[in-house]
């Protein structure tokens, strides 16, 4: 059957000498591959069409000023080289662990970590990202598909040119044993998209996940069954969300979160906030292209560029569950799921089912349909009840003050025994008065869904 394919797309593409032609014939090509899981790598279809590489630079150049970038989805699929595009979904991000009573060997020590300091009878090395091979810039890109981009993970205590904060991976013991505490804090899923050389819109999913954790175990030469073991002290789960509307719609319908004390807007930044944890829902695009993550080759003023012109009609969310201290977490559902790396992979579906529940107390209010017409609102006040009358006088007095800036203002000041049920009743009288009321709402909860559905479908393959 892929042989057939292959003459056929080498016919179509032979046939015809116009460029936007052999555009469509790459694009069908490609969405052809996706539809059966067969992804061609650049390679693959160099061979495939015969052609040189600066042929394909051309054309590849000529779809990316054709297409919406991302917007498509076929931008991602020809910038990732058309691997894995049908597994992107992500739950893991950053996470903090340790595994006790475990014993690097004196050349790991010697080659991947430097010695900083001795202290109260004790010993501590930092791993130089300089030699590990998910950190390095200087592995070859051959040995493991590194990325030549600059790294970015900051290690204490190292002087080093690197860019990101507060990550560290450190073995501590006492002097002259063997056994000590190795303590990792890492962005797992940005360090598999440097090994992998991955767009960074691409996520973690059930096999990443497990991908990853064993590099980890590999790289420090410990058992995999020991290292699965490690206790987890801080932890971040998200997913992301593309929504085919701009920014600003999506943001200013966020609400408010069940259950949490304090509402925090900044800018794309939407920040839900109690004592134990916090749920943060913020502009994935802007964020990746203030890192400098979208758009690499392009100076800033077309990288910023590009990010407002595919944000036009496309947005790209990330909701994320932020745990500081696992010990001290107080949604139970969840926290029993993520005391170590193992029962994080042996609970990976359900726990994705958990995080679904928590992420849809996020509550909306359509702040971009129009409001319905006069001549219903008067029509629902011909009734003559009081109720109506009241319920449109709220309503009136939300929209000239502010809905979100009222919730914001009101529930500090409400009782904890009603409050929710308070405000989820002024939402729902808002949103009765504008048109296509809830579209926000459903279409956050279809898209939730369905990425973590994405997110867990091998985990359920796995434990068959």
């Amino acid at each position: 059957m892929r042989k057939l394919k292959e003459r056929r797309f080498l016919f179509l593409l032979n046939r015809t000498n116009k460029l936007k032609k052999r555009i469509a014939v790459l694009e069908s090509l490609a969405l052809e591959n996706i539809k059966s899981k067969e992804i061609l790598t650049v390679e693959e279809t160099l061979e495939l069409f015969n052609m040189s590489r600066s042929t394909f630079d051309r054309l590849r150049k000529k779809v990316l000023m054709l297409l919406s970038p991302i917007g498509t989805g076929r931008f991602m699929l020809i910038e990732q080289n058309w691997k894995n595009f049908y597994k992107k979904s992500s739950m893991v991000d950053l996470i903090k662990f340790y595994l006790e009573n475990v014993s690097l060997s004196d050349y790991i020590l010697a080659t991947k970590f430097i010695k900083i300091r001795e202290e109260g009878g004790f010993e501590i090395f930092k791993a130089d990202p300089d030699v590990i091979s998910f950190l390095s810039q200087k592995v070859k890109a051959e040995d493991c598909n590194l990325p030549k981009s600059e790294i970015v993970v900051q290690q204490e205590h190292i002087i080093k040119k690197l860019s990101y904060q507060n990550k560290f991976i450190s073995f501590k013991r006492k002097l002259n044993a063997k056994e000590g505490r190795l303590s990792v804090c890492q962005n797992i899923r940005k360090d598999f998209i440097r090994i992998k050389n991955l767009n960074p819109f691409t996520d973690l999913n059930y096999l990443n996940f497990v991908e990853i954790i064993e590099l980890y175990a590999h790289e420090f030469g410990i058992e995999k069954e020991k290292f699965w073991k490690a206790k987890i002290t801080q932890v971040e789960l998200g997913v992301n969300i593309r929504f085919n509307m701009n920014i600003a719609s999506i943001m200013s319908s966020v609400s408010r979160m069940k259950g949490m004390e304090n509402t925090l807007r900044i800018g794309n930044t939407v920040n839900f906030k109690n004592q134990k944890y916090e749920v943060s829902v913020y502009n994935k695009l802007e964020r990746e292209s203030q890192q400098n993550e979208v758009f690499k080759n392009a100076s800033k003023v077309r990288r910023k560029h590009l990010v407002k012109k595919v944000s036009k009609n496309n947005s790209f969310i990330r909701i994320e569950l932020r745990v500081k201290r696992v010990s001290q977490f107080n949604r139970f559902s969840i926290k029993s799921k993520i005391r170590t790396l193992e029962s994080i992979r042996k609970n990976f579906h359900s726990l994705g089912n958990e995080l679904y529940k928590l992420f849809v107390n996020i509550s909306f209010v359509n702040e971009i349909s129009p409001d319905i017409t006069q001549g219903l609102v008067k029509s629902q006040l011909n009734s003559k009840s009081a109720k109506a009358f009241d319920e449109y006088l709220k309503f009136l007095g939300l929209k000239y003050f502010g809905v979100k800036k009222f919730i914001e203002f009101a529930s500090p000041i409400l009782n904890t025994n009603n409050r929710n049920k308070y405000l989820a009743n002024l939402e729902d009288i808002y949103n009765q008065y504008k048109g296509d009321d809830d579209f926000v709402k459903k279409e956050f909860h279809r898209k939730l869904s369905a990425r973590i559905n994405k997110l867990v479908v091998p985990a359920i393959s796995s434990s068959n």
